[in-house]
């Protein structure tokens, strides 16, 4: 088996202007928030097994950050800080709750201000 695209399939996949850029995530269940966030080279389909998983449970995002995935391959200088403001702009615009944060990139803990 070869490496393969992720399927593009319309339920439970939603897309998020974030500075003019088309982002994607997928989201499923209900429930208290997680937010999955892949790692560098990956895209939300690093997770497609644990999603359906905690999706008993939680309400479960993940999240292509910009340039990965289904999200659009911006003409930007890309870094961790272009990624950080990403995820605090989602957690705030579309999240909207306190939310459990699993990444495979080493996050470090944080908490968003009111």
């Amino acid at each position: 088996m070869g490496i393969e695209r992720l399927p593009f399939k319309p339920e439970g996949y939603n897309f998020w202007t974030w500075r003019g850029h088309k982002i994607h995530y997928v989201v499923q269940g209900e429930g208290h928030a997680v937010l999955l966030i892949h790692g560098f080279g990956a895209s939300s389909f690093h997770w497609r097994s644990n999603i359906p998983e905690l999706a008993k449970k939680y309400k479960v995002y993940a999240i292509d950050l910009l340039g990965f995935g289904w999200s659009e391959k911006a003409l930007v200088e890309y870094d961790a800080m272009i990624w950080k403001d990403q995820v605090v702009d989602f957690l705030k615009e579309i999240v909207k709750e306190p939310t459990v944060l699993g990444s495979v990139l080493g996050f470090c803990r944080g908490r968003l201000q009111d």
